[in-house]
């Protein structure tokens, strides 16, 4: 099925009025001498006055100072807190390296007061050992003293035996002799 465009009729032309083709536009009526164009700038200029008096220029400005002042209000708050913040960063950042020198304070204070306990520990070691060889070296001499007054109480019990002897065998020069010489001969085996 085809379809088909309606159909423009064209319109008749009106009587005395003059032909142009149907390019033209109709004549337009006027009224206390003005034309469309003509109300549309009065309605125009009178719009503009009624703003005008209605003071929408100063709510406009008005409007858009306060907006301006909002914002450099908001743009000083920026500001502020940015430099509070800056501020506070700077204090951290003092805080932290502070922190940082009190670590190595304390580092070389321990180093040193390990170095001292090292130190004294090994001071407290050698006096131990010092006392300990003045003690070993007392219980020698101890042991030296006794083990001499031992020999010589069994030298002295020796040549008591040989007094002894001798005294007995004074009868006899040649027994007496012998005995002096045995008993000589036996303490010095005895004492080395």
């Amino acid at each position: 099925m085809a379809v088909t465009s309606p159909r423009v009729e064209p319109v008749p032309e009106v009587a005395g009025a003059p032909t142009t083709g149907g390019t033209e536009q109709p004549h337009a009526l006027k009224w206390l001498g003005l034309d469309a164009e003509g109300y549309i700038a009065i309605a125009f200029v009178l719009f503009v006055a009624l703003l005008l008096y209605v003071k929408v220029p100063k709510m406009i400005t008005d409007a858009l100072d306060a907006r301006a002042a909002k914002v450099r209000g908001d743009l000083d708050e920026a500001k502020r807190l940015r430099a509070e913040a800056e501020a506070m960063l700077a204090g951290y950042r003092a805080k932290a390296d502070a922190a940082g020198h009190d670590v190595e304070h304390i580092l070389a204070t321990a180093r040193a007061e390990a170095a001292g306990i090292v130190s004294d520990a090994h001071a407290a070691a050698d006096a131990v050992i010092a006392r300990r060889t003045a003690l070993a070296e007392t219980k020698i001499a101890a042991a030296e003293r006794n083990a001499e007054a031992a020999v010589r109480a069994q030298a002295v019990d020796l040549a008591t035996g040989a007094a002894r002897r001798i005294i007995v065998a004074q009868d006899d020069p040649a027994e007496a002799a012998r005995l002096t010489g045995a008993a000589i001969s036996e303490l010095d085996r005895r004492l080395h």
